[in-house]
């Protein structure tokens, strides 16, 4: 069967423009993953490549990417997408059998498959321990007890130290991480992640079966009975997937919160008209703002020029904006950095904020927790009074009232947080937006994403709660900003909705339950994802299309979203009635003529392959004399603030000048200002021209400046660089200073080879404009230019 690489790696080899256009992405053993590990692929010591593709792909998979096997060695469904492992020399019952795994579809494939992928991920903290070194407890629980607990569990400081120790024990190293190595810098923050994490996502897998969730760290962790325990979990382990090699798997990655968010699209649509037009725009204004201050005053630099004792030379000059900047550089001493910095924050304005409509609002994104599992892992003074949320941004955690997830006290139907967000669980994420409300009140609005409208809670922030504040430049730092709840929707638990039913749970049952694993009864599970190919993803544009255009839920939805989600990525429940019921939506909506925002056209859902069948095409608003709709008008402004920092940028680039030791550094060479000249008109030139032989205009460009350059000596190269800079800022309009920044192009295996932005680094450097950069045994240090 041959072991590990027994299959040569030039078999592997394909030209770039085959690889560009394979119908499926390749992960491989021989990866570049950053450290990261697949620990059960490694346990079989072999080449091993996953393949992954949408359902519907039946393209066959090139040789060179499945070891001469004629079928994958496993298989499983991730919602749209199929995943194939393939495994050097093996079949399925031999990987089963090498890895100790026991796989069971008394759930179907498509539960199975959701087990495998969760031990089918790269890992940068694992490790297989001796069953006795892992100590697991499970609680004895009522029915609220176990709601209480679900997703959640506690995880000992003792246990991530071990968990350390192994990583210590079996750590590769390497200088920059390529090659499963672990860089210095990486290994770092590993380390420190691990001796001060508070909240982790684990994977614990026994002869039980599987147990995962979030778990809040305790320092001193016991069971009921004062035992010490690694894991304290509700009883709630997954048995369609077992490990029964003599050993216990442990797998975590570090959960972090974030003090920032921006509004998606669905969000902003569903909670209309809570978030004012108005105040979005403010919002989007007071980032742009913030980020041309940062050009101007160089605080951009500092952020992207900082450097640790771990980073490589190689890693601060594979980007000459870093080096750059990491040498002391000012943004507004050259007008491509200005450009270059300006253009970065543009598109992501255009494609972030303009295409998908994600917009900056004061908030952040913690996952939820209830009080009861904080305190019980020991969290002294964790307090949460019914009503209210504490944000404790240093666990990444939104702690909540444990009677409050079960059932809200104003609910007229008795439900909790956990039911209002759409069945949230404690590995779950929400948004969290601060505001002070209409009654002077500061309150916290929680949703999740996706979500249905009504789907979200209102609350009162403790008083050590994490404020979540805005920064702005006029005014400094504000929080709670003003809003009203009263312009929120109706909360989910107060509407009557009659859904249709479309969704049968018992239609996931026939998915090869009872039959024993194999790629061939796993096409079932593969079958019925193709049936439910894009059901969740059009029911949801169907729920924003009818909020938009109607202010609410349509009258009958054929199911909650909760159901649909599951259906699509848990059980595999037949969702062609809810595709059906999509098409009919959208139809109706266009046979009625109402205009449709532009944002939405792209949502509707039409089957264009049905050319005598077609409903009519979307209308828009704003026509005939009729207002336009919100979105419509929002869109709109986006773009004037877009054109505007556009503008902003182009006044910005042109105030940009270096210090004047650059235009003297050449003023007794005046050869060198027209050599330099001639280099930044060779380069002009080129952009006006056609490809040629090259990817695009620019790359021609880039190698007519590097062929005018090298034809002078090496010693002369510097003078003509200077020359460039001061035919550009010697006089009142000198154009673009881009030749001279110019970065080189990648060459074989990733590596960047030294481009002209290099060389002008180099020789402002030895005008003392620029610090040096020098490699000791230390790590990189700054050497002041004035000291040289």
């Amino acid at each position: 069967m041959g072991g590990r690489g027994a299959s040569s790696p030039s078999t592997a080899y394909l030209p770039q423009d085959v690889l560009e256009n394979l119908p499926y992405n390749v992960t491989s053993f021989d990866d570049d993953l950053g450290g990261a590990a697949f620990p059960f692929l490694e346990q079989t010591q072999r080449a091993w490549r996953i393949l992954t593709r949408p359902v519907d792909e039946v393209a066959e998979p090139r040789a060179a990417h499945t070891f001469g096997l004629d079928r994958p060695t496993l298989r499983w469904v991730n919602g749209s997408q199929v995943s194939d492992l393939y495994v050097d020399g093996m079949t399925t019952e031999e990987f089963l059998e090498a890895t100790g795994l026991k796989l069971d579809l008394h759930k179907g494939g498509f539960v199975l498959s959701k087990r495998i992928s969760r031990v089918m991920r790269p890992h940068f903290v694992s490790s297989f321990f001796d069953p006795d070194d892992v100590r697991v407890a499970y609680m004895e629980q009522s029915l609220e007890e176990a709601k209480v607990w679900d997703g959640a569990g506690l995880i000992s400081r003792q246990m991530l130290r071990k968990l350390a120790l192994s990583e210590a024990e079996g750590m590769v190293l390497s200088e920059d991480g390529r090659h499963g190595g672990l860089s210095p810098a990486k290994r770092e923050r590993m380390e420190t992640e691990l001796r001060y994490a508070k909240r982790v996502e684990f994977t614990v897998m026994t002869p039980k079966g599987q147990d995962k969730g979030h778990a809040i760290v305790a320092d001193d962790l016991q069971d009921e009975n004062g035992r010490p325990v690694d894991f304290l979990l509700p009883q709630d382990t997954k048995k369609e997937v077992r490990l029964d090699n003599g050993r216990t798997f442990v797998g975590l990655s570090f959960v972090h919160g974030h003090n920032d968010m921006r509004l998606d699209i669905q969000s902003l649509i569903n909670l209309h008209p809570f978030f004012q037009e108005e105040q979005l725009l403010d919002w989007l204004k007071d980032e742009g703002d913030l980020f041309v201050q940062a050009v101007e005053t160089g605080q951009v630099a500092e952020a992207m020029g900082k450097i640790d004792r771990h980073t490589t030379l190689e890693e601060v000059q594979a980007w000459p904006l870093r080096e750059y900047f990491a040498s002391g550089g000012h943004p507004m001493w050259f007008r491509s950095h200005v450009k270059s910095l300006m253009n970065q924050h543009l598109k992501r304005l255009n494609h972030s904020t303009l295409e998908k409509m994600r917009l900056p609002i004061p908030g952040g994104r913690h996952y939820v927790m209830p009080a009861a599992v904080g305190r019980r892992a020991g969290i002294k003074g964790l307090d949460v009074p019914r009503g209210h949320i504490h944000i404790d941004d240093k666990r990444g955690t939104a702690w909540v009232n444990d009677e409050d997830w079960l059932a809200l006290p104003n609910s007229p139907k008795g439900e909790g947080i956990a039911g209002i967000l759409g069945g949230a669980d404690n590995d779950d994420a929400l948004w969290l937006h601060p505001f002070t409300d209409h009654d002077g009140e500061r309150k916290v609005l929680a949703w999740r994403s996706p979500n249905q409208v009504g789907e979200y809670v209102v609350l009162r922030p403790t008083e050590d709660s994490q404020a979540l504040p805005w920064t702005k430049i006029e005014g400094g730092i504000s929080s709670y900003p003003p809003a009203n709840s009263r312009n929120l929707p109706p909360r989910v638990d107060f509407i009557e909705t009659e859904y249709l039913g479309l969704v049968d749970p018992d239609s996931a049952g026939s998915l090869g339950v009872g039959e024993a694993y194999s790629v061939e009864v796993m096409e079932t599970a593969v079958a019925q994802a193709i049936a439910n190919r894009g059901a969740l993803g059009m029911y949801c544009n169907s729920l924003m299309l009818n909020k938009a255009l109607y202010g609410r839920l349509p009258d009958n939805p054929p199911a909650p979203l909760e159901d649909i989600i599951d259906s699509a990525v848990k059980t595999g429940a037949d969702l062609s009635q809810v595709v059906s019921w999509n098409y009919a939506k959208s139809r109706e909506i266009l046979e009625s003529g109402i205009p449709i925002p532009s944002l939405l056209h792209k949502r509707l859902s039409i089957d264009w392959s049905d050319r005598e069948n077609r409903p009519p095409l979307p209308r828009a608003t704003g026509m005939a004399g009729r207002s336009a709709h919100w979105l419509d008008r929002l869109e709109a402004r986006v773009k004037a603030h877009i054109e505007a920092l556009q503008q902003r940028r182009d006044d910005l680039t042109g105030q940009a000048r270096p210090p004047q030791a650059v235009l003297d550094a050449v003023k007794g060479d005046p050869e060198g200002v027209k050599l330099g000249a001639g280099l930044n008109k060779a380069y002009a030139a080129a952009l006006r021209m056609d490809k040629g032989q090259y990817t695009n205009a620019l790359e021609r460009a880039k190698a007519a400046a590097e062929d005018y350059l090298a034809h002078f000596l090496p010693e002369r190269r510097g003078a003509i660089l200077l020359g460039a800079l001061a035919s550009v800022y010697g006089k009142e309009d000198g154009g673009a200073d881009t030749a001279v920044w110019l970065a080189g192009g990648k060459v074989e295996q990733g590596q960047l080879q030294s481009g002209i932005a290099h060389q002008t680094i180099g020789i402002l450097r030895q005008i003392g404009l620029l610090d040096d950069i020098l490699v000791t045994r230390e790590g990189l240090i700054i050497y002041p230019s004035e000291m040289n």
